[in-house]
């Protein structure tokens, strides 16, 4: 559990989060700290490796997180498809590509989805039932793909009971 808080440093309060806007205001180009839904976010491999973050248009899904030369951890997201999100899912997003880092041999869709709320729920910003469910909503339209995402239903009530483990 320690890893968890020493990978993802989220260092902005719920406070400060719901107060911004719900657009992604995030740098482009490639940081080691980009800011999501006005909170600063940066990600760390499960080996220890910094990842580099991009924000880029050109990307046709909300992220990715993959490896580029000499397996260079890395995760690109997409600000206007992160713009359709709520702020609190719009950080969960970026938690969940970091996860996939994060993770290591441990790796999944499933895992990355468990791992992001996890450190939302530690981090504090989901902090009562009603955060809980009001999240969980959020990911109930999101549809299922091939590459292991559950459907919207499945997904959300998967991450519920992530959360309360």
């Amino acid at each position: 559990m320690a890893r968890f808080k020493a990978i993802l440093a989220v260092s902005a309060s719920l406070a400060l989060m719901m107060s911004t806007t719900g657009s992604a205001k995030a740098q482009d180009g490639g940081m080691w700290q980009v800011y999501i839904a006005g909170v600063p976010l940066r990600c760390a491999s499960y080996y220890g490796e910094p990842v580099r973050i991009y924000m880029t248009r050109g990307l046709n899904n909300v992220g990715i997180a993959t490896r580029v030369q000499r397996g260079q951890p890395i995760i690109v997201m997409n600000p206007d498809v992160l713009a359709r999100f709520t702020p609190l899912v719009q950080v969960w997003w970026f938690a969940h590509e970091c996860g996939h880092h994060a993770l290591g041999p441990y790796n999944s869709e499933t895992n990355a989805d468990c791992w992001g709320v996890r450190v939302l729920r530690d981090q504090g910003f989901i902090r009562s039932v009603h955060d809980l469910q009001a999240f969980a909503y959020d990911l109930s339209s999101l549809p299922g793909s091939a590459v292991g995402h559950l459907p919207g239903p499945q997904r959300a009530q998967n991450v519920i009971n992530c959360s309360l483990t």
